[in-house]
């Protein structure tokens, strides 16, 4: 009879986990599909959205991939305080949410590329309102990416992300549109044949490669070229507020000069 009790636990046990497990997927693949059609600057969206990621926390505790989108929502928050007037205070404040809830993620998944690939762009944030730690930003923006490309050499965001931060860095520091354009290629030529590694692993990314392929061939006045990485990049996602906010009209600004 204890054996039986035992047996019928033990399943009981088994099926919980299973529907627990369930539930985590489910709940993730909702928010994930949310994230990939919020608008850029929707800042009550991005913040009810990252909401829902840490309700999932409920289902699956200290879980790295959570951690993960959370830490996008923040910096994707950073993100819409970066205007003509910078609130720098607000950009502070997601980028430090950000950085503490991907070493978090690390902490827990030390080879999760993804995570590294993300440090680098909140790191890169700092320039906006701490300049001065120059030293600092630049060592933990290379630790990032040695660790990034390490366990994640052959990801399309690695160069997405380090292809916007050389296209914003002046020449004489090494950057540039020339320096920027191969590597925005590169990022292109892995994300046609990228393959997540479940559905629950970040998406993002392709139409903003894409974008950014459209506006460095405006500047370089190869606008045959760049009009066709545009219609590119909408194909994708017609609703980005990157492309129709910043690429958009950074590639009329180009054309005007």
């Amino acid at each position: 009879m204890f054996k039986e009790i035992i047996k019928i636990f033990f399943v009981f046990f088994i099926i919980t986990l299973s529907l627990k497990a369930d539930d985590y997927k489910d709940a993730m693949l909702k928010a994930i599909s949310k994230l990939n059609k919020i608008e850029d600057n929707d800042r009550s969206g991005i913040m009810k959205l990252r909401g829902d990621f840490e309700r999932i926390l409920q289902l699956k505790k200290n879980n790295w991939m959570v951690y993960y989108y959370m830490a996008y929502c923040d910096l994707l928050m950073s993100q819409t305080y970066m205007n003509e007037k910078p609130d720098k205070e607000n950009i502070k404040k997601y980028t430090e949410s950000a950085m503490e809830l991907l070493n978090k993620a690390t902490d827990l998944k030390d080879d999760f590329a993804e995570a590294y690939i993300l440090k680098i762009s909140v790191n890169s944030n700092r320039w906006q309102y701490e300049p001065e730690k120059m030293n600092d930003i630049l060592t933990k923006g290379q630790e990032a990416d040695d660790l990034a490309k390490k366990y994640g050499a052959n990801n399309p965001r690695y160069y997405l992300v380090n292809g916007i931060i050389t296209y914003f860095t002046p020449e004489s520091f090494g950057g540039g549109v020339d320096k920027a354009l191969p590597t925005f290629e590169k990022s292109w030529s892995l994300f046609e044949s990228h393959i997540p590694e479940d559905e629950t692993y970040p998406n993002w990314g392709k139409e903003q490669t894409a974008g950014m392929l459209a506006l460095c061939y405006a500047k370089l006045g190869k606008y045959e070229d760049s009009e066709k990485w545009l219609e590119k990049s909408l194909e994708i996602k017609p609703d980005s507020g990157f492309i129709k906010n910043f690429i958009s009209k950074e590639i009329q600004k180009a054309k005007s000069k």
